[in-house]
């Protein structure tokens, strides 16, 4: 059923009530143990699911969650929501328009302003979410994939290694005793990770000083497009906008705040009065909570056959609204090759690359999150004003100011070393998530993503469909069975193929017209090379993607 856009306190409070998690009993052997059912963990379990992969995903509480922590979804994650077929589903539980972010100085202008917009990938570059409807939604969403078990209510209690197989030990809510031996395990359980600790892997980083309280609101006038940091040395505090017509504010605890009894409403009445724009808004309150925040990164991403995803991973402040989006990269990067390994496709030393592959954006996302809590909670009056000072005349170039109203600042994740060949120009796709076009073959309009499939795609620009043809005949193309397809980005009605239909992304592919993209699973770019340059160096590519043995 459709959810409208606003909806009541009362109807928030029952949209985000928890669900029953299923509970089955644990096969003995299976592919893959995921270890934990958050956003991360579920994501992961939505992508095995699609590529057929038997997996058990565990989780040691008995519902699923009922508290909205995470609230933004970038553009690629919903995406991947999207390529697992629950966009529809979720669609009703997102903000409905693009929203950027302003910050503001203490003496009121504007210090950078930034609005929401589509990207490349089709959606826009920020939404915010309920994460409870989010996780119940890819929960149901697994009943769709035969060759997943989903065992709530189980507690993992110890985990060992072998050359060939992870052994995890299982307890269920009776104490009953389980075990099970599998391909692979993914450690999706949070920043008290049982899965890193078990393979005494350290977390490295610190714990910053910059508890805020965070509270949650129905039914708010200020529906901005946009979230607020109000960078005010006395209280610094920010507010996003939310789904249902709801809105977060964030404020930063001071010296001398109590963490209890900050969260009754008697306190929440008085910071909202004292502090912000909304002293007269009629306050309903879904829930507060006081969170401390760290930054940290796992010293490795992988011993042998298991792997950490999301916060067992990283963890960070939410002022980079990353911490979420992050976790669901690791899934859509490491899913697909366990895919190709258990299919006999590739070696298990492709799997190697999962590191290499996201450390790089990984320790960037953080830094980022770290720079702009930084620099929005100062508390001392003349570095704010220094800071104020900087962006004012900043913002007097008009370049900077673009470079500002883009979000250009944010990290972008772009694979430099692992399955990818060498970018041969610095204009090169390769490494970057390719975009989902907007095609069309006269009246048909189709979806660029269902034409990838689940599997790799060569993708011709500009070329003769007969050149994409001869390659995927050759030996390594027949084997791995990839999606064919030509697009056109100078005819109005393509010849053959489907002609790209979005001035953006012609501006975009028209460096490589009359080339032939190699695309990875997760979407991102493994190569691109004219029709001759593939057909002769078709090996090269293959080592590279770790499809041939290397020699």
């Amino acid at each position: 059923m459709s959810v409208p856009h606003r909806l009541s306190f009362e109807e928030v409070v029952a949209t985000n009530k928890p669900i029953e998690g299923p509970t089955s009993t644990p096969p003995k052997r299976t592919d893959v143990v995921i270890i934990g059912a958050g956003p991360v963990g579920l994501v992961a379990a939505n992508l095995l699911g699609l590529y057929g992969v038997a997996t058990v995903l565990v989780e040691h509480n008995s519902l699923s969650s009922d508290q909205p922590k995470a609230v933004i979804m970038d553009d690629e994650f919903l995406r991947l929501i999207h390529r697992l077929g629950a966009l529809e589903a979720l669609r009703p539980h997102l903000t409905a328009v693009p929203f950027g972010i302003h910050f503001y100085s203490p003496l009121g202008f504007e210090l950078v302003k930034a609005e929401g917009f589509v990207t490349p990938n089709g959606f826009a570059n920020r939404n915010s979410v309920s994460q409870p409807m989010l996780e119940k939604i890819l929960l149901q969403n697994l009943r769709r994939f035969d060759s997943v078990t989903i065992c709530y209510r189980h507690t993992a209690s110890a985990l060992s290694q072998t050359d060939k197989e992870v052994q995890v030990a299982l307890k269920n809510e009776l104490g009953h005793a389980h075990r099970i031996s599998a391909r692979f395990l993914l450690g999706c359980d949070g920043v008290h990770s049982f899965v890193r600790d078990s393979l005494n892997i350290a977390f490295e980083g610190v714990r910053l000083n910059e508890p805020h309280l965070v509270v949650d609101f129905a039914e708010f006038p200020d529906q901005s497009p946009f979230s607020r940091f109000f960078c005010d040395p006395r209280r610094p505090f920010n507010s996003i906008l939310m789904p249902y017509g709801g809105r977060r504010i964030e404020f930063m605890l001071i010296e001398g705040d109590d963490h209890q009894h900050i969260k009754s409403l008697e306190s929440i009445q008085r910071l909202v009065k004292r502090h912000t724009p909304y002293a007269d808004v009629e306050l309903k309150v879904i829930r507060a909570a006081v969170y401390g925040y760290s930054a940290r990164v796992a010293n490795r991403l992988q011993q042998h056959r298991a792997f950490l995803l999301g916060d067992a991973a990283h963890v960070m402040p939410p002022f980079g609204s990353s911490g979420m989006n992050t976790g669901a990269r690791d899934a859509n990067n490491i899913c697909w090759k366990i895919a190709l390994v258990l299919d006999n496709l590739a070696g298990i030393e492709i799997l190697d690359s999962y590191d290499p592959e996201r450390r790089p954006h990984i320790q960037s996302v953080v830094r980022y999150s770290v720079l702009v809590g930084r620099l929005a909670n100062i508390r001392s009056w003349p570095l704010a004003l220094l800071r104020d000072a900087f962006f004012a005349t900043a913002n007097l170039i008009p370049g900077v100011q673009q470079y500002f109203r883009e979000m250009r600042y944010m990290p972008k994740c772009i694979i430099r070393r692992g399955l990818i060949a060498e970018p041969q120009r610095r204009s090169s796709l390769v490494g970057r998530a390719f975009p989902r076009l907007t095609l069309r073959d006269r009246d048909v309009r189709p979806d660029f993503d269902e034409l990838c499939g689940t599997g790799f795609a060569l993708i011709g620009i500009d070329v003769d469909p007969s050149a994409v043809t001869k390659i995927s005949h050759l030996p390594l193309w027949a084997k791995i069975k990839p999606a064919i397809f030509n697009v056109q980005i100078g005819a109005p009605v393509p010849q053959s193929g489907f002609a790209v239909d979005d001035d953006q992304q012609k501006q975009l592919l028209a460096p490589h017209s009359g080339e032939i993209v190699i695309l990875r699973p997760d979407r991102y770019t493994a190569a691109t090379a004219t029709a001759d340059e593939m057909l002769c160096r078709t090996d090269f590519f293959g080592r590279k993607l770790g499809l041939l043995a290397r020699g």
